[in-house]
């Protein structure tokens, strides 16, 4: 068997999670930019799902719609938006389409009201979600346990 051979039986790297029909939807929806990478459709998608999420929960729960529209309002946060999107963990089953579950989604509203609260810049706002991230998938536990930390705040550079 030739090396070429091998190389289109098993693909290296990560699984998608995301079906090509999902990530070409997720592209053709951006209006603002074109999306040339993968990575770029998956941010995409998951910004979408995170956008989506928020503003189910803030017709539901009114009480909490004016402290989660500062995500999306004047201007979506589009780097936390990704992040959270992150926390939800949408995938694409069999046929294409998204899937998700409860718990998930429980965690991705923890950490939009939290960080809604916090307003912190995009770099810190994505640190804290990525620290969340790690923190829920080191201890393996339900939605609500674990809460945002704020990380230390590095000395200014001076240029």
């Amino acid at each position: 068997m030739r090396s070429s051979e091998a190389a289109s039986e098993s693909r290296r790297g990560r699984p998608p999670l995301f079906s090509e029909k999902t990530l070409r939807e997720a592209a053709n929806f951006s209006h603002v930019r074109r999306v040339r990478t993968r990575r770029g459709a998956q941010d995409l998608v998951y910004r979408k799902f995170a956008v989506a999420v928020i503003e189910l929960y803030s017709e539901a729960h009114a009480e909490s719609a004016d402290s989660l529209a500062w995500l999306l309002e004047p201007t979506p946060r589009h780097s936390v938006l990704s992040e959270l999107g992150r926390v939800g963990a949408p995938s694409s089953d069999g046929q294409g389409e998204l899937q998700w579950n409860a718990r998930d989604v429980n965690r991705l509203i923890s950490a939009a009201l939290e960080i809604a609260h916090e307003r912190p810049t995009a770099k810190s706002g994505v640190a804290m979600i990525r620290d969340l991230r790690r923190r829920y998938q080191d201890a393996g536990v339900l939605s609500g346990q674990l809460r945002l930390r704020p990380l230390p705040q590095a000395p200014p550079t001076r240029r």
